[in-house]
């Protein structure tokens, strides 16, 4: 197996790119808080269904589409249980994409875990930076 964090390096690199970017535009910098944060959800609905579509056809996140992430909460325990795959753009990007930058940046990515966990976790953050990637040219396109 490769070294998982060179990837994983990367990723948070165009994430933070991305992130910088939206958060400086008229458009995609949230307007409801005091403290300066992109707006990936209206980043998501802009991109639209046809992206999603794309992403799915293109089968660059087959993992990340249907055996998503989850979230850690504040009792340590992951939810949902039992994900169900994502069905949208917005759900893409949200619990999708958003989601694996948190738990890798919070540090729950290559902890361990059952078995298979550390490939599946490269996984994740592979097919995130794919999407990001994509999300960047298809929004640019």
């Amino acid at each position: 197996m490769t070294n998982p964090y060179e990837i994983a390096t990367i990723f948070a690199k165009e994430f933070a790119s991305i992130e910088y970017a939206l958060k400086r535009s008229s458009t995609y910098l949230r307007k409801d808080r005091s403290v300066a944060e992109a707006d990936w959800n209206a980043f998501a609905k802009d991109l639209g269904q046809e992206f999603y579509d794309h992403v799915v056809k293109t089968g660059i996140a087959p993992t990340l589409i249907g055996k998503p992430p989850r979230r850690l909460l504040a009792n340590l325990q992951w939810d949902p249980p039992n994900p169900v795959p994502l069905e949208n753009v917005v759900q893409l990007i949200i619990n999708g994409v958003c989601r694996v930058r948190n738990s890798y940046l919070h540090g729950e990515k290559f902890t361990g875990g059952p078995d298979g966990q550390w490939e599946r976790d490269t996984k994740l953050v592979a097919e995130a930076y794919a999407v990001l990637v994509e999300a960047r040219a298809f929004a640019l396109s």
